[in-house]
């Protein structure tokens, strides 16, 4: 998500001076932004319910259906004619981009994954730990019997003989 609210940022700023304003309604545009609603909905979703099960299989099936996203952002640019180019690199035949051009890119695409495998390994180390924490403090929890406790015995005065 974060990445899709990079690009779509410094698109916004790289287009301003390009195509003269800051948004238009191109396909390759609508659908990045779709993209992101769709990851927003995803995070939604996986806040929306406490049952972890549930959670989890709504979430999945959310992110099973939203992939289909993804071929249409790459495809719009081939089936909408609109102010992006037509593929560079992911097209049939030779990259149509200089070699030191498509270096520098493929050098960035590394970075970017390294990065994102990089953010994703802490989050599921995160993700570890909290569920440790979680079932340290379950395992570790007093149980409801240990909380009751007999009354305390008051001693009684010796018999007087009923005179008090």
């Amino acid at each position: 998500m974060v990445f899709t609210a990079v690009t779509l940022a410094l698109g916004a700023i790289w287009g301003k001076p390009v195509w003269g304003v800051w948004w238009t309604w191109d396909a390759r545009l609508v659908t990045t932004a779709l993209l992101f609603l769709v990851y927003l909905g995803y995070l939604a979703l996986r806040r929306a319910t406490d049952d972890a099960t549930v959670r989890a299989r709504r979430a999945a099936i959310w992110g099973i259906v939203a992939f289909v996203q993804v071929p249409i952002v790459h495809m719009s640019v081939v089936w909408w004619r609109t102010l992006h180019q037509p593929p560079s690199v992911l097209r049939p035949g030779t990259p149509a981009i200089g070699g030191t051009m498509l270096l520098a890119l493929l050098l960035n695409v590394a970075a970017f994954t390294a990065v994102f495998a990089a953010l994703a390994r802490r989050r599921t180390d995160l993700a570890r730990a909290e569920a440790a924490r979680m079932h340290h403090a379950r395992v570790n929890a007093p149980l409801a019997e240990q909380g009751i406790s007999a009354p305390a015995a008051t001693p009684i005065a010796p018999e007087t003989g009923g005179r008090a």
